[in-house]
C-alpha cells in the first residue's frame, strides 16, 4: 500500500467501551504470542457490534499494510438487508483506496472484471450472503448466474441451443434473451473463467448429465416437476463449482461473520456449503498469512434452553460447546472436554450455595480466563446499576366484547366441521380470521375440502360473516369493527397524538410549539397472520381519518396526482410546484428557524415563528418589489399553474411568474446557482424514471423567468411577504438544504452537490404529497391551491426541525462521518428518497363463500398497508429487498408508523431511530428472546434518548455561538455532564420524561398475564446458568435463593467476559 493507513481515524466514532473491545480483539487475533485465528464478539444486543467490527478491520489493515500489498476483507451476513445496513459502516478506507463489492460468489467473475479486477494493492471489501453464495447445490439461482454459466461453458457444449433452453429455467423468453445478451457483452475475470472451465471438464459425468437433461427440454410444452427438480440439481452443482473457483480468487485476511447463529452449519456442518465456507476460513495468501475469522452475535448459541421449548428450538448446552470447538480450532476437542468438567464443578458449587460461595467464585474465575481468550462480551448491566434503565411497562386494557365471542364461535364451528385444530390462539391474535388465514392448517383443510365440503361446513361458512371483512364496507370507507381485544388496544396506542393524520413524526426538538412524545410502534407476534391484519386494518382506519371517504372515490379507485412536471398541450403543468423541489440558498441563509429558536427561546406556535420570519424578510421583499410588473389581460400567455382545474377567467393568473419564480430570482444573483439552474441537467435519471417528461422545460422556464428584469404580477406587500415566508419555512427543498448544511458544513449552500441533494429530497416530498391520503388530508376544508396548502402544511408541522434531526441520525447510520462531503450529501438524499418512496404493502384478503354444494375460495381485494406495514421474514431471500426498503422507511420520520413482524430472523436489524414503543402481541417463552426483541429499539441514540436529550439540554443551544448541527452539540454537552461511568450515557441511556415503553397485550385471565413478570425476573438470572444443561432447573433454584439469601451477591458469580 502506498499511503499509510492510520486506524485511529476510523476508531474516532467508537465509544470507550467499544474501543476497549477492539484493542483486546486485535491483540488476540494479531499480536499476542498465543494469538488465535477465531474470535467471538458477543456484546449484548444494541451495543454496536458492527462498530467493533469496524475497529477490528481498521486494526487489521494497519497491522498488515507493511507486510502485504493486498488486503481482502470478507463480510458474511444472513441477507442483503443487513449487508446494505452495515457495509458502509465497515468500509474504513472509503474513496479510491478500497473497493467494495456486494455480490454473490457466483457473480464475482463478472463484478471483478467490471471493477477492473481485484486491487493488487490496497484493500478489497467483499460482502456475501450464505443463501446466495455458499448454499447453492439445490437452487436454480438467478437468471444472471445461469447466463454466466452458459457463457463460461459455451465452448464445452455439444448442443448449445438445448442447454440454453434448459438454463432458461422459469425466466420469460424475452427476459432470458436480454439477460444472455447483456452477460455476453460484459468482461469476465479470465482466471476465474479458466478455473471454472477446468473444474467442469474434470467432471465428465456432470457434463453428460447436463446434456442429457437438456435434450429432455426439447419440445417440452408444459411444466414438468420431476424434470425441473433434476435441472435444478444440475444447476446447483454448476453454481457450487463456480462459487468454489471464484472463492480461489479471494485471499481473505479477515472474515467477519455477522449474526452467524443464523448459519452455524457453515462452522461445523457437512456438505458443499460448509466445505466452501471452510475454504474461506482456512485460506492462506501467497505471503503465507492465514485468514482470521471474527464472529459477531449477541446470541451466538441459544442462550437459554427451557424444558417446554420445542424440540427443534435448539439446545443451549450442545450449541455452546459446538461454538467453543470452532473458536479454539485444533485445540477445540481438548478445551471442550476441560470446560465440560469445569462447568459441572461450577454447577455443583452453585447448587451448594450459600455455603459454597467462595468455591463457586474461584471456579468461575478460571472459566473466565479460558473463555476470554476467544470471546469478549459487554453488557449494559456492567455499565449501569439499573438493568432496566429506560424500560417502562405500560398497561393498556385488553377487553373482550360480545362481537369478539361471536366471531370466535363462528370460527370454532368452521374448524369443527373441517376437522381442523383448535383456533383459540388464532382468534385471540387477529380478527377476521378467514380473511387473513394464510397457510395455517385450517386454511389447508378448507382448501382440501372445497370441492366436497359437506353440509355442516357449508352452513358454518354461511353463518361466519363476522369472521370475514365486508368488502363492500371497505370499498365505501365504512367503519370496520375490530372484533378483537388486542386490535382495539393497539388502535388506542397507535392513534394517540393525532398520529393517524400525520405525514411525519413530530420532531424531538421542536423549534416552536409543545414537544409531542409520539413514537412509532414495533410489534412482535408469534403468528404470521397478525402483521397482515395489523397493516391492513390500521392503515384502513388511518385513511378514513384522513378523509379518504370524503373524496367521492372508492377504496380501489385510482386517484389523480396534482404535483407533476408535464406538458398539457402548450402549457406546463407544474410551474407553481417548482419552489417545493428547487431549493433557495438565499432563503435558506436569510431565514433559519433554528437560529430564531436559539435567539428567541421557545416559541408557542407556528404563528410566532412566522412573525419572526417575516421580520427578517423585509429587505429581500423590498428587492423583489422593484421587479414586479402588473400583467394586462391578454398581454401575456406563457405558462399554466400547478395542475389544478382552471377556468378561462384564470388566464391572467396563469401568466403570473412572481409566485413560482421569486425565490429563484433572488438566487440567480449567486453565480454557482445560476449556472446550476441553467444547465438543466438536474436529476435527469430520477425524473425520467418517474414519468415527468417536461421536467427540463420547467427548469428552462424557471431559469428564464428568474433572470428576467421583471416578475409578472403585482401582489400587495403583505401578500408578497406571506408568500416568501411560506417558501422559507415550508419548501421541502429549502428545508433540506439547511439540514444538509448542518451535517456537512464544509459545502456552501449553493454548491451543486448540495443543490442536487436538496432537489432530490424535494422531489421525494413531491411523491409524498401526491399520495391519495395526503391529497385527502390537505385539501379538506381549504380553498388554497394545492401547492400553497403543501407549503402551509410543511411550515405548520415544523419540517425544518424534522429534517435537521433525521439527517443527524442518518450521518452515523449510513457511516458518513468521515465521508467525502459531496458523496455524503448524495447518500443522504438517496436515503431520504428511499424512505419516502416506499410503496404500501399489498395485503391479499381471502373470501370464503358457500355456493350450492361447493366452497368457493377467491382472492378479494388487496388492502393497502401504508400507515402500518409488515416485515417479511429475513430468512426468505426474496423478501430481503422489501425488508431493506421497509427498514429504511420505518427508521425515518415518515410512514409507516407501525411495523408488525414475527420475531423470527430480525436479529441484527435496527428499528430504534423513531421508535420507543414495543408491543408484545404475544410474549416469548424465553427471557433471551424478550431481550432480543427489545434490543431492536434499545440502541445507540435511540428515540427515547433523543427526546430526553432535547428536554434536558435544549437550553444549552441558546448559550453559545451558532451551533451548526444542534444534535451533535447537545450530545456533546450531555456527554460532558454524564453521571454514569463509561459512554453509555447519553448515547444509550439518558434519564428524562421518556422511556422505552413495553406493552404486553395479554387478554385478562390468560397465561400471559403472569408470564411477563417471570420473564423479567429470569432476565436477571439466566446469565448465572451460562453454559449449563437443564438451565431452567438452576434458574428456579437461584430464584428461590435470591429471595432467601439476601446477603449473597449473586452478581459476583456471573461469568463475565468483558475485555480486560
Amino acid at each position: 500500500m502506498t499511503d499509510r493507513f492510520v486506524a485511529d481515524d476510523a476508531l474516532r466514532p467508537l465509544k470507550a467501551f467499544q474501543r476497549k473491545t477492539v484493542d483486546y480483539v486485535a491483540k488476540r487475533l494479531l499480536s499476542d504470542p498465543d494469538a488465535v485465528r477465531h474470535f467471538l464478539v458477543a456484546d449484548e444486543v444494541g451495543l454496536g457490534k458492527t462498530m467493533v467490527a469496524r475497529g477490528v478491520i481498521a486494526r487489521t489493515i494497519e497491522a498488515l499494510q507493511d507486510s502485504v500489498p493486498r488486503i481482502d476483507i470478507v463480510y458474511i451476513c444472513s441477507n442483503g438487508a443487513i449487508a446494505k445496513q452495515n457495509v458502509a459502516r465497515l468500509n474504513v478506507m472509503g474513496g479510491e483506496r478500497s473497493r467494495v463489492l456486494l455480490t454473490r460468489l457466483t457473480m464475482l467473475a463478472l463484478e471483478l472484471a467490471k471493477a477492473g479486477g481485484i486491487k493488487r494493492e490496497g484493500v478489497n471489501f467483499f460482502s456475501l450472503t450464505p443463501g446466495t453464495s455458499l448454499d447453492l447445490k439445490q437452487g436454480g439461482g438467478m437468471k444472471q448466474e445461469r447466463a454466466l454459466i452458459l457463457r463460461l461453458m459455451w465452448n464445452m457444449l455439444d448442443d448449445r441451443r438445448a442447454v440454453a433452453k434448459m438454463l432458461q429455467g422459469y425466466a420469460g423468453a424475452a427476459g432470458w434473451r436480454e439477460t444472455r445478451a447483456w452477460i455476453d457483452q460484459q468482461p469476465v475475470e479470465p482466471q476465474i473463467a479458466a478455473r471454472f472451465e477446468n473444474a467442469v471438464a474434470a467432471r465428465p459425468d456432470l457434463l453428460h448429465e447436463l446434456e442429457a437433461c437438456a435434450q429432455c427440454y426439447k419440445g417440452l410444452r408444459r411444466n414438468h416437476t420431476d424434470l425441473n427438480r433434476r435441472r435444478e440439481g444440475i444447476v446447483g452443482q454448476l453454481r457450487t463449482i463456480l462459487a468454489r473457483e471464484s472463492a480461489e480468487a479471494l485471499e481473505p485476511d479477515l472474515i467477519v461473520l455477522d449474526e452467524f447463529q443464523r448459519f452455524t452449519e457453515l462452522l461445523h456442518g457437512e456438505g458443499e456449503a460448509a466445505d466452501l465456507a471452510r475454504k474461506l476460513f482456512d485460506a492462506i495468501d501467497p505471503d503465507g498469512n492465514q485468514s482470521k475469522v471474527l464472529l459477531l452475535s449477541a446470541t451466538p448459541y441459544r442462550m437459554l434452553s427451557l424444558r417446554d421449548d420445542e424440540a427443534d428450538a435448539g439446545d443451549h448446552y450442545r450449541e455452546f460447546l459446538d461454538v467453543l470447538s470452532f473458536l479454539f480450532g485444533e485445540r477445540g476437542p481438548s478445551v471442550r472436554a476441560e470446560l465440560e468438567t469445569e462447568m459441572r464443578r461450577y454447577r455443583l458449587a452453585m447448587q451448594g450455595l450459600p455455603g459454597s460461595f467462595d468455591d463457586a467464585r474461584t471456579i468461575k474465575s478460571g472459566i473466565e480466563v479460558t473463555l476470554r481468550s476467544v470471546i469478549a462480551r459487554t453488557e449494559r448491566v456492567a455499565e449501569t446499576a439499573d438493568r432496566d434503565a429506560m424500560m417502562r411497562d405500560v398497561d393498556v386494557p385488553v377487553t373482550v366484547e360480545p362481537a369478539d365471542l361471536i366471531e370466535a364461535r363462528a370460527v370454532a364451528r368452521i374448524a369443527d366441521a373441517a376437522d381442523a385444530p383448535g383456533t383459540v390462539e388464532y382468534w385471540k391474535s387477529a380478527p377476521y380470521l378467514l380473511s387473513f388465514l394464510r397457510d395455517y392448517k385450517l386454511g389447508q383443510r378448507l382448501d382440501h375440502l372445497k370441492d366436497d365440503p359437506g353440509k355442516a361446513l357449508l352452513a358454518a361458512i354461511r353463518d361466519a360473516g363476522s369472521a370475514q371483512i365486508d368488502m363492500d364496507s371497505i370499498e365505501s370507507y365504512r367503519p370496520i369493527p375490530e372484533n378483537n381485544g388486542r386490535m382495539r388496544a393497539l388502535k388506542e396506542i397507535a392513534f394517540r397524538d393525532d398520529m393517524a393524520k400525520r405525514l411525519w413524526m413530530p420532531p424531538s426538538l421542536p423549534y416552536f410549539g409543545p414537544r409531542v412524545t409520539a413514537s412509532k410502534i414495533l410489534i412482535f407476534s408469534q403468528w404470521a397472520m397478525v402483521p397482515d391484519a395489523i397493516a391492513a386494518l390500521l392503515s384502513y382506519d388511518s385513511e378514513r381519518m384522513m378523509g379518504m371517504g370524503r373524496t367521492g372515490r372508492s377504496y380501489t379507485a385510482r386517484h389523480p396526482q396534482l404535483l407533476n412536471f408535464r406538458r398539457n398541450r402548450d402549457r406546463l403543468t407544474g410551474l407553481r410546484a417548482l419552489p417545493l423541489v428547487i431549493p433557495s440558498p438565499t432563503l435558506a441563509s436569510t431565514v433559519d428557524p433554528l437560529e430564531i429558536f436559539r435567539s428567541s427561546g421557545p416559541l408557542p406556535d407556528a404563528s410566532a415563528m412566522r412573525k419572526h420570519v417575516t421580520g427578517r424578510l423585509q429587505d429581500l421583499v423590498s428587492s423583489l418589489e422593484g421587479r414586479l410588473r402588473a400583467v394586462q389581460r391578454g398581454g401575456f400567455t406563457a405558462h399554466m399553474g400547478d395542475g389544478e382545474t382552471e377556468t378561462d377567467d384564470e388566464n391572467l393568473e396563469r401568466a403570473l411568474t412572481w409566485d413560482w419564480a421569486c425565490a429563484a430570482a433572488l438566487d440567480v444573483r449567486l453565480e454557482t446557482f445560476a449556472k446550476w439552474l441553467a444547465t438543466g441537467d438536474i436529476l435527469t435519471d430520477i425524473v425520467r424514471a418517474d414519468g415527468q417528461d417536461a421536467w427540463h422545460d420547467h427548469l428552462n422556464a424557471l431559469s428564464e423567468a428568474a433572470r428576467a428584469d421583471t416578475l409578472h404580477g403585482q401582489p400587495d406587500r403583505d401578500r408578497l411577504v406571506d408568500h416568501v415566508a411560506d417558501l422559507a419555512l415550508g419548501s421541502p427543498a429549502t428545508c433540506a438544504l439547511r439540514a444538509l448544511r448542518r451535517v456537512v458544513p464544509t459545502l456552501d449552500l449553493d454548491h451543486p452537490a448540495m443543490l442536487n441533494a436538496a432537489t432530490q429530497i424535494g422531489m421525494a416530498f413531491r411523491g409524498l404529497f401526491n399520495q391519495p391520503e395526503s391529497l385527502a388530508l390537505l385539501r379538506t376544508g381549504t380553498d388554497d391551491v394545492y401547492w400553497q396548502t403543501v407549503l402551509h402544511h410543511c411550515a405548520k408541522h415544523d419540517l425544518q426541525s424534522v429534517l435537521d434531526e433525521y439527517l443527524h441520525v442518518l450521518m452515523e447510520a449510513e457511516g458518513l462521518m468521515d465521508a467525502e462531503p459531496a458523496y455524503a450529501v448524495a447518500v443522504l438524499a438517496e436515503t431520504v428518497d428511499d424512505a419516502l418512496s416506499l410503496k404500501p404493502a399489498q395485503i391479499e384478503i381471502k373470501r370464503y363463500r358457500a355456493h350450492r354444494d361447493r366452497l368457493e375460495i377467491t382472492p378479494g381485494l388487496r388492502m393497502r398497508g401504508r400507515f402500518a406495514t409488515r416485515l417479511l421474514q429475513q430468512g426468505q431471500e426474496d423478501g430481503a429487498q422489501r425488508t431493506d426498503t421497509v427498514r429504511t422507511a420505518f427508521n425515518s420520520p415518515f410512514r409507516p408508523f407501525v411495523l408488525a413482524s414475527t420475531s423470527v430472523g430480525q436479529e441484527g436489524l435496527d428499528f430504534h431511530p423513531y421508535c420507543h414503543r414495543l408491543v408484545h402481541w404475544n410474549l416469548p417463552s424465553n427471557p433471551v428472546d424478550l431481550e432480543q426483541r427489545e434490543g431492536r429499539v434499545h440502541r445507540y441514540k435511540n428515540h427515547a434518548v433523543r427526546l430526553n436529550l432535547a428536554a434536558r439540554f435544549e437550553h444549552t443551544l441558546r448559550s453559545r455561538a451558532p451551533v451548526g448541527d444542534p444534535w451533535r452539540s447537545m450530545f456533546h454537552t450531555a456527554h460532558d455532564q454524564a453521571v454514569r461511568p463509561g459512554d453509555m450515557e447519553p448515547f444509550w441511556l439518558l434519564d428524562g420524561p421518556t422511556g422505552i415503553e413495553r406493552f404486553a397485550l395479554s387478554l385478562p385471565y390468560s397465561r400471559e398475564t403472569a408470564l411477563l413478570g417471570w420473564l423479567k425476573r429470569s432476565v436477571a438470572l439466566y446469565r448465572l446458568a451460562f453454559g449449563q444443561p437443564r438451565q431452567d432447573d438452576l434458574i428456579s433454584f437461584l430464584e428461590g435463593l435470591d429471595r432467601s439469601a439476601e446477603h449473597i451477591d449473586l452478581s459476583e458469580l456471573q461469568i463475565s467476559l468483558r475485555p480486560v
